[in-house]
């Protein structure tokens, strides 16, 4: 990531949108444009369309970089196409991020731009593509072939198909005859989780190294050849580790809910409780025998109910099936640094600690995930 001796090229307004708060794909492209010439304006997260049109008639740029995450992202990329449109923007927008797609873009967020709409799957797509709009040889081309037209099919004119009824039966691929197994507590836990080494066992390199570091190939296998990028990377990564371990906060916080099947849904109860804490519902695969994510929890049995032997909270005469639910985090003043990182001109640290703490929570959730399977009595092999 180191700066090239470029001439200005251009400006740029990046923002994630409204209702997300994800940015290192948006950071790591503002820090790549900067480099490459252009200059840059970071909105930051959650941007309502209304700052946008703000920022647009403030900073005046060539174009506009929207990021998002989310499902929901991508429709409120839909939103915000068309609240730029009706506010009279026209400059080309550059769109990315985890739920989208070029055939969404094409499809959904075109026609409400009505203006060009590129869709851009890296960083370094984006790049591209900003070179390509700020080069007046290939400017015209670049705009034509991203902006909506009604005749060539952009907006998705395929037939909307009546859907099938799935139906709420369970799905006969699922076993219900098997016993509900036992659960050995039922109270919230809440941990701080000390050992980031034991943490950081269950990171998956090919997501850290080359989703979000940029490493090309196997990485693992690179590293044990001795390759030279491979090396410099892990040893940066480590590096980022060793200051990260000082301040990095892991946690976690997991319960055991009662469980019924209801149809398609899922509802959450208390230990005992009558009524639910919560009802999840789902979707079943629209095909015969489709399977729904319900179909997983056991029915209630009759006899003494499934609870920690000193409980006594339950007056029912059945036994439910249950779920764990957990979160964890390892995000607490990662922000701050790695915006104070990259403002001091380490570009390489600020990207890395946002990555390293991305996959901290990845593998926190694995190593509890293990954790719970164990306490439940069947452990992952």
């Amino acid at each position: 990531m180191e700066k090239a001796d470029v001439t200005k090229r251009g400006k740029v307004v990046l923002a994630t949108v409204k209702g997300d708060v994800h940015d290192i794909g948006k950071n790591l492209v503002e820090i790549i444009f900067k480099n490459n010439g252009y200059d840059v304006i970071n909105l930051g997260i959650k941007v309502p369309p209304e700052d946008l049109i703000i920022a647009y008639k403030q900073h005046q740029p060539d174009a506009i970089g929207l990021s998002g995450l989310l499902v929901k992202s991508a429709q409120q990329m839909v939103i915000t196409a068309a609240d730029l449109r009706e506010a009279g923007i026209r400059v080309p927008l550059l769109v990315g991020g985890a739920a989208l797609s070029d055939k969404f873009t094409r499809q959904k967020i075109a026609p409400s731009y009505t203006m060009a709409v590129c869709y851009a799957k890296d960083a370094m797509s984006g790049l591209r593509l900003m070179n390509h709009l700020s080069d007046p040889a290939t400017r015209d081309t670049v705009i034509r072939e991203h902006t909506f037209s009604e005749g060539t099919g952009a907006a998705g004119v395929t037939a909307v198909v009546a859907p099938v009824d799935a139906g709420t039966e369970r799905s006969p691929k699922v076993r219900s005859d098997v016993p509900i197994p036992r659960v050995s507590y039922l109270d919230r836990k809440v941990r701080d989780v000390p050992d980031l080494a034991d943490v950081w066992s269950y990171i998956n390199p090919m997501m850290l190294y080359c989703r979000h570091l940029g490493f090309r190939g196997n990485f693992e296998k690179a590293l044990v050849d001795r390759n030279p990028q491979a090396l410099e990377l892990y040893n940066g990564v480590e590096e980022v580790k060793t200051e990260a371990a000082k301040f990095m906060k892991v946690r976690a916080v997991w319960q055991f809910f009662e469980a019924e099947r209801q149809g398609n849904s899922i509802a959450l109860f208390a230990p005992g409780a009558a009524a639910p804490v919560h009802i999840f519902s789902f979707e079943r695969q629209r095909i015969p025998g489709g399977l729904c994510l319900s179909d997983y929890v056991l029915p209630a049995q009759a006899g003494k109910p499934v609870q920690p032997a000193k409980s006594t909270h339950s007056t029912q005469n059945v036994q439910r099936d249950h779920i764990a639910l957990f979160v964890v985090t390892a995000g607490e003043g990662i922000r701050a640094r790695s915006e104070e990182a990259k403002n001091s001109g380490h570009y390489f640290r600020s990207h890395a600690m946002q990555a390293l703490a991305i996959e901290t929570a990845e593998a926190c959730a694995e190593w509890l995930h293990r954790r719970i399977r164990e306490d439940w009595g069947f452990p992952d092999p």
